[in-house]
């Protein structure tokens, strides 16, 4: 598991203020919890997400994630990958616009 430290550098917000490194993380977390409850759906039986959807329904989180666990095989590991490949992604996403701004950059400078 990687650092905030980390995080924020592959994301390339070291120099934002901490607001905002906050608000970053937050949206991050959140696209995080989204794939993860995209790849658990693609998982679990029609059957077991009906059970899953009943017990988030009724608020009872610690259930939830206990549930998840024994459905899914090294849901940890599983999860921590999940979290890895899409900061990944972003950090990817973001060297290539950066690479790109740099080329539009440098074809519209003009050279003496």
């Amino acid at each position: 598991m990687l650092t905030r430290e980390e995080i924020i550098k592959k994301l390339g917000a070291q120099d934002f203020d901490k607001a905002t490194q906050d608000k970053l993380l937050q949206q991050l977390a959140d696209t995080v919890q989204t794939r993860l409850l995209e790849k658990i759906n693609e998982k679990l039986s029609e059957e077991d997400m009906t059970h899953l959807e009943k017990l988030i329904e009724a608020g009872k989180d610690q259930e939830v994630e206990s549930y998840i666990i024994s459905k899914i095989d090294n849901y940890d590991s599983w999860s921590a990958q999940i979290e890895q490949d899409t900061i990944d992604e972003l950090e990817n996403n973001r060297l290539a616009i950066d690479e790109q701004v740099d080329g539009m950059l440098k074809a519209t400078t003009p050279t003496d």
